[in-house]
């Protein structure tokens, strides 16, 4: 799944050489790991802009614990920051402040600091925008 969603040809060729001289490690997370991500992602209102590749590898590197996760995805790097993880970007510096969302609703203007069910608003039916709310400094990444 990982090297079907690489876009840039320079990142795949990276990608691919990383595998051949085993850098790169392809490996499936277990349930327990992608359940954690899942309830993470919830929290912090990055679950509906992850793919399930990335709450694979969110996941995977939860599990191995001393691994680099690389992404130039900034909500992969958002979630990883917040875990504790190891992180860094292939093709970008990556992420300058971690910050927890903000759900709103574009119709009548309320704001939620939770994800609401179904990405709606239940006072109006309105499908909830994000923008970003509390910011914090990063703790790492690599």
């Amino acid at each position: 799944m990982v090297l079907d969603e690489i876009r840039d040809d320079m990142a795949r060729i990276r990608a691919e050489n990383w595998r051949h001289t085993g850098k790169l490690i392809v490996q499936a997370p277990i349930e327990a790991s992608i359940k954690h991500i899942v309830s993470q992602a919830k929290r912090m209102g990055e679950a509906q802009s992850l793919s399930e590749t990335d709450i694979s590898v969110l996941a995977i590197t939860h599990q191995i614990g001393d691994a680099t996760l690389v992404s130039d995805d900034y909500s992969v790097q958002n979630l990883a920051d917040e875990l504790g993880l190891s992180y860094r970007g292939m093709n970008t510096r990556g992420i300058k402040r971690r910050f927890q969302w903000i759900h709103y609703c574009p119709g009548c203007r309320k704001q939620y600091t939770t994800p609401q069910e179904d990405n709606r608003c239940p006072i109006c039916g309105t499908e909830l925008k994000r923008k970003p709310g509390k910011k914090s400094r990063r703790r790492g990444g690599e």
